[in-house]
């Protein structure tokens, strides 16, 4: 999730809540399907109507069968498209799954995530805050609403087949709480990844990136020993930009233009979200570049030969290429709104953590900015308690808020930062969890392949089986069935 203009380099922004997207692969995907919704789903008053891309996976479903359902929700990722229904990072668990099950699938995109074709878009353009008054996860469960009542219809389905719901990240999020808010609609759902506990200051992120890099099985490949490196180059960056001396060497040690740090801003962005990229989230054990994950970044940062701790991250950033420039886009950002509105999620990096960066980053620099949209401090604290309110934090809550919640199961990565704003110990039976060792951000929603950890391969077999148990269920009840 990022909360920084779309210009300013990987290396030195807030993490986004899912991964960049991969390349795409053309003409073996399903083209999008559209459904009639409402602009506003809760004024009535406002009879306006757009349409939502939705994309369809047939190929084992036969019309009359009492097989489940399974609904892709999409949202601040990668962009939905036909890959989705086929092979893609979103759901590919449940594309899996299709040929046993007999399953008909679909993949829902999200109202304003979905705005990349604004065909399928809520508004006609984007001049201001007023056209972001439609982008709330309240609407998007209402869409799933709609969706839902659109498909029984069109495809004649009955109470027999059953939807199950998937979604990872901020989709992971939405997925679960559709089930939990649409109970009589949703059967039950898988919620991968899905930081679920709104709140202002999320410090646990860059705490857990430190956490993670000391995490040696499972491939993973991290140590103390590296987390400690790193900490320690960072320490002396801290140091050397307290003096305009300081600052110069570290702009000649790192290639920078001189006088490029030589603001506040400038030293945040540079060196407090990490001097390099250092990816937790998106750990892949797999990857074979330099400084491409946890273990060859520990690789080089532990390597003596190549200077002191300082001298290290230098040559990390100059093997990552120098921290990869994002693509300006011609969107708004949404997510960061949805951060001011809904969930704040401002990941910060301050003394008296555990953070491994320079520890310059503090909340009011990273909220300062929902000010764009005449919104204070104050009422983004004030939109967080009403999220946790509503959906019930890491007490996930039924349709009235207040009622347990049941048949949503919670996964969540080793190594993932998010998972520390996720549901990590089962509040009931009715709310199963799952721990999977040394896997990153929704790891196992991702297509399998052979280069993949035991972990995740186990993580898979082991969300079927729940899934089954919860097809099994009568899921009004407020108990579940545990693997």
């Amino acid at each position: 999730m990022r909360i920084v203009l779309a210009s300013v380099a990987a290396c030195g922004a807030q993490h986004m809540m899912d991964n960049p997207a991969g390349p795409l692969q053309g003409g073996r995907y399903p083209s999008p399907r559209y459904v009639t919704q409402k602009q506003d789903n809760f004024d009535p008053s406002n009879t306006n109507k757009w349409s939502q891309a939705y994309y369809v996976n047939d190929t084992f479903w036969k019309p009359g069968s009492d097989a489940p359902i399974f609904l892709c929700v999409g949202g601040e990722g990668p962009p939905i498209d036909g890959s989705a229904v086929v092979d893609s990072v979103h759901c590919n668990i449940a594309v899996e799954w299709l040929q046993e099950k007999q399953a008909l699938m679909f993949a829902l995109e999200h109202r304003y995530y979905g705005c990349h074709n604004m065909s399928a878009c809520p508004v006609s353009e984007f001049t201001g805050t007023e056209s972001l008054k439609y982008l709330s996860v309240d609407q998007a469960i209402a869409d799933i609403s709609g969706f839902v009542d659109a498909m029984n219809r069109q495809y004649k389905l009955t109470s027999s087949n059953k939807w199950i719901s998937w979604g990872g990240s901020y989709p992971g999020m939405t997925a679960g709480w559709a089930r939990l808010k649409l109970p009589h609609k949703i059967h039950a759902s898988v919620a991968s990844s899905a930081p679920v506990h709104a709140k202002l200051d999320m410090a646990e992120y860059n705490d857990h990136v430190a956490f993670a890099f000391t995490v040696s099985d499972n491939d993973v490949g991290g140590s103390t020993e590296c987390r400690d490196a790193i900490r320690e180059g960072h320490r002396q960056i801290e140091t050397m930009f307290e003096t305009p001396a300081g600052v110069a060497q570290v702009e000649e040690a790192f290639g920078e233009p001189k006088g490029s740090l030589s603001t506040k801003e400038a030293q945040m962005n540079f060196a407090g979200y990490g001097a390099a990229q250092f990816p937790a989230q998106s750990n892949d054990p797999a990857c074979t570049q330099p400084g491409c994950n946890i273990k060859s970044i520990c690789k080089i940062m532990l390597d003596t030969n190549t200077g002191n701790e300082l001298q290290r991250l230098a040559a990390l950033r100059k093997v990552q290429g120098g921290g990869t420039k994002l693509k300006d886009s011609s969107l708004p950002d949404f997510w960061f709104y949805q951060t001011c509105t809904e969930f704040g999620f401002y990941q910060t990096c301050e003394k008296n953590s555990s953070c491994m960066f320079a520890r310059l980053v503090d909340v009011d620099s990273q909220v300062g900015p929902c000010e764009q949209y005449g919104i204070s401090k104050a009422q983004v604290e004030e939109n967080i308690a009403r999220t946790n309110a509503k959906y019930g934090g890491l007490n996930p809550t039924g349709p009235d808020g207040k009622t347990p919640g049941t048949c949503v199961m919670y996964p969540n990565g080793e190594v993932d930062p998010w998972m520390t704003l996720s549901v990590l110990k089962a509040p009931s039976a009715s709310i199963p969890v799952m721990f999977v060792p040394g896997a990153s951000h929704h790891a196992w929603t991702h297509p399998s392949a052979p280069t993949d950890q035991e972990s995740v391969v186990s993580a898979r077999k082991m969300i079927r089986k729940q899934v089954e148990k919860l097809l099994e269920q009568d899921c009004t009840e407020t108990r579940s069935i545990l693997v």
